[in-house]
């Protein structure tokens, strides 16, 4: 049994590195447990995942695609859902992430272990269950005779920045919500407000031609749109390469910052 040494001086990067590696199993066990509990006493269970998709590609389709008579060049209905399936797992990456915390007070309390491991766990339900709602996409693409791309067993690879953005971005409200309660509500109230600003369900053909190279700022349209390049060939804008780039850089910094207030968390839980 390793031993781990616990002392008032901060970890090193690379002490801190192999604690991470050392307590890797704990994101499995407490995710597993977060994902029977979502889902517990419910009567279709995984299934639910299917309704808030299908709800929205409804409403959009209908809204967008009928009374505004959005253009596309591959059926609109694979466009918006392609752009809700990315959405949906950001933002759940983000919003779980970031509250963390708060859901797991009693094994903070009782166990000594990295706290940035507990962001992490959000992310194995979230792919999970961005793996089921996929199925939806991948049956609509063969029904709707979609022709099969070599480009298109690269699309797991889009979602390594996504998640990594998303990651971030959650280790940064955690930290700075350690003090400043009131951003926990405030920044993911300003963060729904995001899906605006990202291609979901208007194509970026819409956006003045001066200024469509600043949507890819955000970095969810930037891996929004490797994706459908992935998936149906759609054009690539050389920007989306700093938005690719914020994703990273959004990590390490959200890594950290979290790193250097953990300390804390045990103190203000």
């Amino acid at each position: 049994m390793s031993v781990q040494k616990i002392n008032a001086e901060p970890d090193s990067l690379k002490d801190y590195l192999r604690k991470i590696w050392g307590n890797k199993s704990l994101i499995l066990a407490i995710a597993r447990r977060d994902l029977k509990a979502k889902y517990a006493q419910t009567a279709i269970g995984l299934a639910w995942t299917f309704i808030q998709p299908i709800f929205a590609v409804i409403i959009y389709t209908l809204f967008f695609a009928g009374l505004m008579d959005f253009k596309t060049e591959y059926p609109y209905i694979l466009f918006v859902l392609s752009g809700i399936l990315i959405w949906n797992l950001f933002n759940y990456i983000f919003s779980q992430g970031s509250n963390s915390l708060g859901q797991n007070q009693s094994i903070i309390k009782k166990i000594a272990f990295p706290k940035v491991l507990l962001p992490f766990t959000k992310v194995i339900i979230g792919l999970i269950e961005f793996a089921i709602t996929s199925i939806m996409l991948i049956l609509l693409m063969f029904f709707l005779k979609v022709e099969p791309r070599f480009s298109m067993i690269l699309t797991p690879f889009c979602l390594i920045p996504l998640i990594f953005f998303a990651s971030g971005l959650a280790l940064l409200l955690s930290a700075l919500t350690l003090k400043k309660r009131d951003l926990f509500h405030i920044i993911p109230f300003l963060v729904n407000f995001g899906i605006w600003l990202t291609p979901v369900f208007y194509p970026v053909s819409l956006i003045p031609e001066k200024y469509i190279n600043l949507i890819y700022i955000n970095p969810v349209a930037s891996i929004l749109q490797l994706f459908r390049f992935c998936l149906f060939g759609e054009p690539l804008n050389a920007f989306i390469l700093i938005g690719l780039l914020l994703s990273f850089l959004t990590f390490i910094i959200g890594f950290i910052f979290f790193k250097q207030n953990e300390d804390k968390i045990i103190d203000v839980i």
